[in-house]
């Protein structure tokens, strides 16, 4: 019965989907302080109409492009997002 795991290893060797692992970022402990502006450890992010009300869930945090992100919730809705700040 080994087939399965080489069948799994297979399909993560030859990439499944196009995305990379570093297309993603844990968002741990996610909060919202202000209406689109959402705060993770030293990360401030600035959404665009985004409704999701939440008070330290983890969320994902989808890199597209150059300035390019979006936060993907664990009931799996998501958010625009138009800047990322770091705080130092």
């Amino acid at each position: 019965m080994r087939t399965l795991p080489i069948l799994v290893l297979f399909v993560f060797l030859c990439g499944a989907g196009a995305t990379s692992a570093a297309d993603f970022y844990q968002l741990p402990n996610i909060k919202r302080i202000d209406p689109d502006l959402y705060r993770a450890g030293k990360v401030v992010i600035v959404t665009s109409s985004c409704l999701h009300v939440t008070s330290g869930e983890e969320a994902l945090l989808k890199y597209y492009g150059p300035g390019e992100y979006e936060i993907i919730w664990g009931d799996h809705s998501t958010c625009d997002v138009q800047r990322v700040l770091t705080l130092d």
